[in-house]
């Protein structure tokens, strides 16, 4: 069976990498595909079940597995990129959160800490999602190399989501070299992310 990896990969290359590999192998031949994003499992899915091709979807991890069984051939004249749902176009709505501290709410810090994990780890999971994420003052320390929500925030850039960090902050914690997420960027920039944001949350 071949395997071709599409992990970390945003629409239309798992699509065009799938639909490649499919015209490598014969008739009746399995092929496997890794895809670590939901949306571009639905993507794919579609496109080889509308041109009759079969699929088994198998989840492990944080990995999804399709065993795709070529059935048939796909036209030439089908394009994938037609099959192409973005995170940016339809699970993106224009709105941003700004964080301005590594905790969520007001009381004990402990448990401020606790809720802003698990405020962050479930961003990924939600099916609106936001356009732009900033980080300010405290909030900074989220995006560093020994963030416990790195993970999540590299996974939310991988889908489009553009992180901002605010890089007078990084300065004054002497956090810059430590940046883990994101791209560092200036007070004008972020400014006008939120001003032209629809709405902004402030977690």
């Amino acid at each position: 069976m071949k395997t071709v990896d599409a992990k970390g990969k945003l629409c239309p290359m798992p699509l065009i990498i799938t639909k490649k590999a499919l015209s490598e192998i014969n008739e009746n031949e399995t092929l496997e595909v890794l895809i670590d994003n939901e949306t571009s499992v639905k993507n794919v899915v579609r496109f080889l079940e509308e041109n009759g091709i079969k699929v088994r979807t198998e989840k492990k991890g944080n990995v999804y597995h399709l065993v795709v069984n070529k059935t048939g051939e796909i036209p030439e004249s089908v394009k994938a990129e037609d099959y192409c749902q973005t995170e940016n176009s339809s699970e993106l709505s224009n709105y941003v959160i700004a964080f301005q501290k590594n905790k969520l709410g007001e009381g004990a810090e402990e448990l401020g800490i606790i809720l802003m994990k698990a405020f962050v780890n479930t961003l990924p999971e939600i099916d609106v999602k936001p356009k732009k994420m900033v980080f300010l003052n405290s909030g900074i320390l989220l995006t560093l190399n020994d963030s416990t929500v790195l993970d999540s925030l590299k996974k939310l850039e991988q889908l489009g989501i553009e992180i901002l960090v605010c890089g007078t902050c990084l300065d004054y914690y002497k956090k810059k070299e430590e940046l883990g997420v994101g791209i560092v960027s200036n007070m004008y920039v972020i400014l006008e992310s939120l001003s032209k944001a629809s709405k902004v949350i402030y977690p």
